[in-house]
């Protein structure tokens, strides 16, 4: 009689960790994009001994930038967007005194920053510097998610559904904390890497 109510427990676990499958792969790879997320966001915690955040400039008591050059030119391009709704065709702040013409730059980069900057202020009041330092987080986050996609999808069709899952999580896990990439997608540097790599693994996985 115990070995058979076992049994039929037993038999119902297995049952709804087979219908629930999905949902605990999504969730692992919940955790793996917390992982990611916590990782890109430590240079926004704020240091116990001077009570700021580590990006915080005490010179102007306000928040900046991490440590790269081209980061402060898309930050005051997307300022520019956010005061007049658009770049100018020239900008008299490079190549003095001709100007450079802004369209032979990448200028999706700066949009996008200034599309989130409006995105998060439904949350809360941000200002244009702190969507900036937020940006690469909430871009890498997006970026696992791609990837998980587009590894799964590599493998589905030559192994099982199950492993195909394993593999993009353990894929997934692997791109979070690779330290090769950690740099350009922190919180503080929104470089073109932030939404190039998303858009990289979005276009192979529709590609496929």
């Amino acid at each position: 009689m115990d070995d058979n109510l076992i049994e039929e427990r037993k038999n119902k676990i297995l049952n709804y960790l087979k219908s629930g499958y999905s949902w605990i792969i999504y969730a692992i790879l919940a955790i793996i994009i917390f992982i990611a997320v916590r990782i890109r966001s430590l240079p926004m915690k704020v240091n116990p001994g001077t009570g700021h955040p580590g990006l915080w400039d005490i010179t102007t008591n306000f928040w900046t930038l991490g440590p790269d050059l081209d980061p402060f030119l898309f930050l005051r391009w997307a300022k520019e967007i956010v005061a007049n709704g658009a770049l100018p065709a020239i900008d008299a702040m490079r190549y003095i005194p001709l100007g450079f013409n802004t369209k032979d730059e990448l200028l999706l980069h700066p949009y996008l920053m200034v599309w989130f900057h409006k995105l998060i202020n439904i949350f809360g009041t941000f200002s244009v510097e702190q969507s900036a330092i937020m940006y690469p987080v909430f871009l890498f986050a997006l970026t696992v998610i791609a990837f998980f996609l587009l590894v799964r999808k590599i493998f589905i069709t030559n192994t099982s559904k199950v492993n195909a899952n394993i593999i993009a999580l353990v894929s997934s896990l692997f791109l979070s904390i690779i330290p090769s990439i950690l740099p350009r997608t922190i919180a503080g540097i929104p470089e073109k890497e932030s939404s190039g790599f998303f858009f990289l693994f979005l276009a192979f996985y529709f590609f496929i």
